[in-house]
């Protein structure tokens, strides 16, 4: 099973900032100690939403984090060594070379954990096609042995392993390289919210996808509908991983757990609750029922959504974890170093090693 946790100051129901909110709770410090808990969780990854520029007087949408998502990774890199770092950013507000420069330098700093949460544009799927493989050319700019740092002959790189992409597309026109070396993960991982608007894209290019379905039959169908979306894009199910949200509330018993939830919903508060499935119980009782998910719906894990930091966090991280790595459903320590190793998915060859292995 894999899990990752999505960071948020006061938690993810709309009203926990009215329960817990203070100036500290907005601090980089803050959110750093969220993530270093998760990482003592082992958790696969942490997550940063966006909300892309986007702040009406009217819904100040406390769920988001109060810092430029790449940024704040950057920063949070040299915090947290272990840990996946995944950072939203949206096709809509960023030239492909200046996103592809960003996210290959999160994953060299990050030394192989970084993650483009990917946001598009539905009504232009043939530009955001384009773009996403704009920037995956341009991260295969070098391949892995092509910096050979030799004083003696002064020969920094070995030109026949720098690649420059010349792309000219309906949409875009790029020539590269890119001035970022390979990564030790050989590039970012891709993940994606599955929505109605998203699917073909998401079946097309996300290696990470999240399923934000409200209930039991919503995430079947979802997960149904993107595993015979990726079989008519050619993708192997094998190098894709399906997580779904969970939202859980975590007390000594259900009903005490749902004290909890019900005592949020009446603290009057704007924005909607989070997509995601719900869940009521002690620690035990949350890790059944993510067992029976798992097992039913046919995914590879969940994305935790805190209701409420820091407790609902703690709650996970001390109580549900260990129970379900005592289940050998979890690990109970990181087994690799890089966020494509935590999610057991291969590191993708440059195109060069493949033409190579090819032609001999």
């Amino acid at each position: 099973m894999h899990i990752g946790i999505s960071i948020t100051p006061f938690g993810h129901h709309p009203a926990a900032w009215r329960e817990n909110g203070s100036p500290d709770t907005m601090d980089f410090k803050h959110l750093a100690a969220q993530v270093k808990k998760a990482e003592d969780g082992a958790l696969d990854f942490a997550f940063f939403a966006d909300r892309l520029g986007r702040r009406p007087i009217d819904d100040l949408s406390p769920q988001a984090v109060p810092f430029e998502p790449t940024t704040l990774v950057a920063a949070l890199a040299t915090v947290a060594r272990k840990i996946g770092l995944i950072a939203t950013a949206a096709t809509s507000q960023h030239e492909p070379y200046n996103l592809a420069r960003r996210f290959a330098s999160l994953d060299t700093i990050s030394k192989g954990r970084a993650g483009w949460n990917l946001v598009i544009s539905p009504e232009t799927v043939a530009r955001e096609e384009e773009y996403i493989d704009v920037v995956s050319g341009l991260w295969d700019s070098w391949e892995d042995d092509a910096f050979v740092y030799d004083k003696a002959s002064g020969r920094f790189f070995v030109p026949g392993k720098m690649h420059v992409l010349n792309h000219a597309g309906a949409h875009f026109k790029v020539r590269g390289p890119l001035n970022v070396n390979r990564s030790p993960q050989g590039k970012p991982l891709i993940s994606q919210l599955l929505t109605g608007d998203t699917l073909d894209i998401a079946a097309r290019s996300a290696e990470l996808i999240f399923i934000g379905a409200r209930s039991p039959d919503e995430a079947r169908a979802l997960v149904a509908d993107i595993t015979q979306r990726l079989g008519r894009h050619a993708r192997m199910r094998s190098d894709v991983r399906i997580l779904a949200n969970v939202v859980p509330y975590i007390a000594g018993t259900a009903g005490e757990a749902r004290e909890i939830r019900d005592r949020l919903d009446a603290l009057p508060a704007a924005g909607e609750k989070p997509a995601g499935l719900e869940v009521f119980g002690s620690p035990i009782g949350t890790a059944d029922r993510l067992q029976d998910w798992s097992e039913t719906f046919g995914i590879d894990g969940f994305m935790i959504l805190p209701p409420l930091v820091t407790e609902s966090t703690h709650a996970f991280i001390d109580g549900v974890i260990p129970e379900l790595s005592k289940r050998g459903m979890f690990r109970n320590a990181y087994m690799g170093s890089t966020l494509r190793e935590h999610l057991g998915l291969r590191r993708p060859p440059h195109p060069a090693s493949r033409s190579a292995g090819a032609s001999r």
